[in-house]
């Protein structure tokens, strides 16, 4: 084979593997305001990115409806929404994957009345929630090695819920809520099945308080502080 032809081929490898590599790194930055819209985003690969760390997905407006499936490992989903009446749903789907989720946060702290559902199946994925005034979050966490946070925190929290769902080895959960707490304000709801689980929930007055914990396995540590 001549010489020329050879260095050919191998430009066309690395052409072919550099396509390769970038097809598993897509990047979705939405800055969306207005009102009820719906916005689905589906990535599959590896290092995928819908927003991240450094520049979140902003989602303003009233009524709008927010979903996030990434299938894969290494990705990374960062989202903002400002407003009220909005429901967000991501789905992380492999391992190693890292999810931050923020209701009320920078540019504007204004976020009410917000469903978030963060679900992951696989291992070492993290997934924080961040929410305030009156917001429903709801976590699924399956597999092996997850960590879990929800901050749940407002000056008048209205019925607020949390629920959160881990099943595997060395799940770590967090819940923080601060009132004061409204009629039948905060409740808190756990179930864990696994080792090596810690489980850490605090709720702050004015005394509507709920917690529930189902914890199955060895090793777990489980702290509640609730109360005034």
């Amino acid at each position: 084979m001549e010489r020329s032809t050879k260095i050919a081929m191998v430009a066309m490898m690395l052409l072919l593997l550099s396509q390769t590599s970038s097809a598993n790194q897509n990047s979705v930055y939405i800055d969306q305001v207005g009102s009820n819209s719906t916005i689905a985003v589906t990535q599959d690969g590896s290092g995928n990115k819908a927003g991240d760390g450094t520049t979140s997905m902003i989602i303003s407006g009233t009524g709008q409806n927010i979903s996030i499936q990434q299938v894969g490992s290494n990705n990374i989903a960062a989202v903002n929404v400002q407003g009220s009446s909005t429901a967000l749903t991501t789905i992380a789907t492999g391992s190693n994957n890292t999810v931050t989720l923020n209701c009320g946060s920078v540019p504007t702290t204004s976020c009410t009345d917000t469903t978030i559902t963060a679900n992951a199946t696989g291992n070492s994925n993290t997934l924080t929630t961040t929410a305030t005034a009156k917001s429903t979050i709801s976590t699924t966490v399956i597999g092996n090695n997850n960590t879990a946070t929800i901050n749940s925190n407002t000056t008048h929290l209205l019925g607020a819920r949390v629920n959160i769902y881990a099943t595997g080895n060395s799940n770590t959960m967090s819940v923080n809520q601060s009132g004061p707490a409204g009629v039948a304000g905060f409740n808190a709801e756990m179930t864990v099945t696994g080792d090596s689980n810690t489980v850490g929930v605090t709720q702050t007055g004015t005394t509507d308080s709920d917690v529930q914990i189902n914890s199955g396995g060895s090793n777990n540590s489980i702290t509640v502080n609730s109360g005034n």
